[in-house]
């Protein structure tokens, strides 16, 4: 047992680690309910049954336990537990799914230069399917405080095969234009890439092809609009003045910065050669927002978030910069620095690596949702998750000084959403109903509760397993 003292407080936690197989049930016996029939120790029965043989055994007991409690207090806080001997894992097996996206390059160019070789075309979606899956080799320098929330999209991008007459293809379109440049002098995004008649090229079907347009998009020959993209129709994270039909759906690339070492990508833009402005841009195709949420005009630039719960709130882009101890917003609880890492920033190219858990769940809900016939294939696939039980013990259960509130904290944000908790007393009657944890503290307010010790159960979600048991004393 470990004790942890707390002072005059009205809530005292023992460790009461017992094995995984054990229940908080019911049973038949002998035409009597047994609360614990399902509990290989048996401490809550004999205390039950010696309290039917002595009535008010039990009242004394727990006074008595908890006086020695107090008085071993300091002694038992002084002390840490042992490193078990043999390390205990729990295999959980689950089915997942890789989509894969059919994409089309509609190459339009002026003169030779914007004519990019096929070998840039092909590096670029090597690039998607790299760090949309968290392959990249930079991922190590994600900073430990952020590697626990990065997270693999399990999408993959593939050249189109077929066109949309059932022709073969390499899914590279390459169409020559008397159009000098697709920028825009004032400043505003026109589309005119995205339709012939306008010295563009007409999109393939965009409900069911990605169409990515490579064109030139400078202005007065400076390179200002790399890239853009727009959000899914409907899009709840999105104002409607986000939204445009079908036939502008996909992303354009401003054709210097296609691909890994594309020579063109120099002077201002020389940091924009690794690809990743198309991951960008396919993120928001995907549904994300810029992971401080466009509010940087705003008087005060922390009010609005990017919907995205596992990102930390951020006030300004990064300002294609890679200062890693930067903090735009201090937050009162659970303050964490920008997060330059995220490709959704405006960070430099050798900056970003990662994109979160809730972002990959977003652009995840984006084709299951709404670019539901995108998809060429829905691969089910089997994987494997192996817990050890120390993983679980990453989640603590103590009382709150001064407060009658217990909080089950969280430590390790792989587990939030996946363990669920629920509170009973020693006769196995339940006082909460079974609660997911969602989040890094979850409170429960004991005030009614009386006098006595009770169990805290900690279930994995998806079986509904006990993998943990911890006893509480409420005076």
């Amino acid at each position: 047992m470990v004790f942890f003292p707390m002072g005059n407080v009205r809530l005292k936690v023992i460790g009461l680690f017992m094995g995984a197989a054990m229940l908080v049930g019911t049973a038949q016996a002998q035409g009597v309910v047994n609360p614990h029939a399902d509990e290989p120790c048996g401490y809550a029965t004999v205390l039950q049954q010696l309290e039917q043989q002595y009535p008010g055994f039990k009242a004394s007991y727990d006074q008595q336990t908890q006086r020695a409690l107090q008085l071993d207090a300091q002694k038992l806080a002084t002390q840490t537990l042992s490193n078990r001997k043999k390390k205990i894992s729990d295999t959980l097996y689950y089915y997942d799914t890789v989509y894969t996206i059919p994409v089309v390059f509609h190459v339009i160019y002026n003169v030779a230069n914007e004519n990019l070789h096929d070998s840039l075309i092909i590096s670029q979606l090597a690039v998607l399917n790299r760090d949309f899956n968290r392959l990249n080799s930079d991922s190590v320098k994600t900073r430990n405080i952020f590697k626990s929330r990065a997270g693999t999209a399990r999408i993959q991008f593939e050249f189109a095969k077929v066109d949309p007459n059932g022709v073969a293809t390499t899914g590279i379109v390459r169409k020559s234009t008397t159009k000098t440049t697709f920028g825009s002098a004032g400043g505003g995004i026109q589309d005119l890439m995205k339709a012939t008649a306008t010295g563009g090229d007409d999109p393939w079907d965009p409900a069911k092809y990605l169409n990515i347009w490579v064109c030139d998009l400078s202005v007065n020959n400076q390179d200002a609009l790399l890239g853009y993209a727009y959000p899914p129709y409907g899009h709840p994270s999105w104002t409607s003045g986000s939204w445009v039909a079908d036939s502008k759906q996909g992303v354009v690339l401003h054709y210097k910065v296609v691909g890994r070492n594309n020579p063109r990508a120099t002077g201002a833009i020389a940091s924009s050669n690794m690809g990743r402005c198309a991951v960008h841009e396919v993120g928001h195709f995907f549904g994300l927002r810029h992971i401080w949420a466009d509010d940087q005009y705003s008087a005060n630039k922390c009010l609005v978030d990017d919907y995205i719960d596992d990102t930390p709130l951020q006030g300004i882009g990064a300002g294609f910069t890679c200062n890693l101890g930067g903090n735009t917003c201090i937050e009162s609880k659970n303050d964490l620095p920008d997060m330059f890492e995220n490709y959704m920033d405006y960070s430099t190219e050798a900056c970003q690596n990662l994109f979160t858990k809730r972002q990959v769940q977003m652009m995840r809900t984006s084709i299951t949702d709404f670019r539901t016939e995108l998809p060429i294939k829905r691969e089910i696939i089997t994987r494997m998750r192996v817990f050890d039980t120390v993983v679980y013990d990453e989640v603590l259960i103590y009382p709150v000084d001064t407060e009658t509130d217990v909080v089950v904290e969280v430590r390790n944000e792989e587990l939030l959403e996946m363990v669920d908790v629920q509170f009973f007393d020693l006769l196995g009657r339940e006082l909460t109903e079974l609660v997911a944890l969602k989040q890094n503290e979850t409170r429960f307010d004991t005030q009614t509760w009386a006098s006595g010790y009770y169990v805290a159960v900690l279930k994995r979600s998806s079986d509904g397993k006990v993998i943990r048991k911890q006893k509480l004393f409420v005076d």
